[in-house]
């Protein structure tokens, strides 16, 4: 129990370290306009501009957490029967705007013409992809790629393969990819508002859905997610 409780404190610490950065980001800027530091019209609309960034990431964070708290220990969600390539496609739509803001290319390719069928939910599921889309947009290079394939197996199992150009993850940080709040060194290095929870909250999606999720990846040359789900029969 103790050391359950240590534990839950070292997390606790995490979570507070986290949240406080962009909290005290945001008082900072607005401190700097209540006080009047700055007199330029547009000087004080990118600091107010800055500073709702700061407050979205603080959003997401909290989003994060919550997502988690409420997925964990729990396997118990709304099914129906899903086309799987539906929602990848949705997903890709979504953050293909934040691909093309880095010009990175976002591909996508599936081996069937036919809808694709999993017992699933489609939030959860849309969660979990964009999650898996989302890291490789951020932890890639400018002007890189990445390219999604989907294959159907023997075992009537659908895998579907994300793969993407970034930077990569060592082989001492792939051991604990799944750990929640980790976070590889490279990663680590550019904070971008995640916490260490994304990929956390995919594999427990994943795992309520009957399916497995196994990450590859080579240090300065990419990322190679693979994530198997059972079909609809």
């Amino acid at each position: 129990m103790m050391v359950k409780m240590l534990k839950d404190i070292k997390n606790l610490a995490v979570i507070a370290h986290d949240l406080k950065a962009p909290i005290s980001a945001v008082i900072d800027l607005l401190s700097v306009i209540e006080k009047g530091y700055v007199d330029d019209p547009n000087k004080v609309r990118e600091l107010i501009s800055r500073a709702r960034q700061k407050s979205e990431t603080l959003i997401k964070m909290v989003e994060d957490i919550l997502d988690y708290t409420m997925l964990e220990g729990t396997s118990e969600m709304k099914r129906e029967k899903l086309d799987i390539f539906s929602i990848i496609k949705e997903s890709i739509s979504i953050i293909r705007p934040y691909a093309k803001d880095r010009n990175i290319s976002l591909n996508y390719c599936q081996k069937s013409c036919r809808e694709k069928y999993v017992n699933g939910n489609d939030t959860a599921l849309l969660r979990a992809f964009n999650n898996v889309f989302m890291n490789a947009v951020k932890y890639n290079r400018e002007n890189g790629k990445i390219d999604t394939r989907c294959s159907e197996n023997s075992n009537q199992t659908m895998t579907i393969e994300i793969r993407d150009t970034g930077i990569g993850i060592s082989k001492e940080d792939l051991k604990n990819v799944f750990d929640i709040f980790s976070r590889g060194k490279e990663a680590s290095k550019n904070f971008n508002g995640s916490i260490g929870l994304g990929l956390a909250i995919v594999k427990q999606i994943i795992k309520d859905h009957d399916g497995s999720i196994y990450i590859s990846s080579t240090l300065d040359v990419g990322t190679t997610v693979n994530i198997k789900l059972p079909l609809f029969i």
